[in-house]
């Protein structure tokens, strides 16, 4: 099967001021990477989504990206949840419960990574694979 996706996203802050975002409706892995990078130190938010959705297949990843601390949301296809949509987080039961604020909405503090090559590895088995180990997101 051969994946084909569609990656966009918008870093904020002020080295990209005047940057109207990225947007790649065919995006190679190296396309992938170096868009991550950017986001190692810059806040903003990025997505990589299938461009058809196939049953049960994952179809989008997104990340939430402040202060190097990254929120990453798996969206799934289960026709079996009620809005249709199964979605899956990092979750880390070493950090401590609460809420934490990030690009402006409040997240349990342990769906957030401070480990940025978690982020990378979800990206890239998910562009390579079309799907993403729930022991990464769960």
């Amino acid at each position: 099967m051969v994946n084909r996706f569609k990656f966009n996203g918008r870093l904020y802050g002020e080295v990209f001021y005047n940057d109207t975002g990225i947007v790649n409706l065919n995006p190679t892995i190296e396309d992938i990477n170096n868009s991550l990078d950017l986001f190692v130190s810059n806040s903003g938010v990025l997505y990589l989504e299938q461009n058809k959705e196939e049953g049960n297949i994952p179809f989008r990843l997104t990340t939430y990206a402040e202060k190097q601390k990254y929120l990453v949301m798996f969206g799934k296809s289960n026709p079996e949840v009620d809005d249709g949509v199964e979605v899956r987080t990092f979750w880390d039961d070493t950090r401590a419960p609460g809420l934490i604020s990030l690009q402006g909405d409040l997240w349990d503090n342990r769906t957030i990574s401070e480990n940025f090559s978690l982020v990378r590895k979800a990206f890239n088995e998910f562009y390579l694979t079309g799907d993403i180990d729930q022991n990464i997101v769960s």
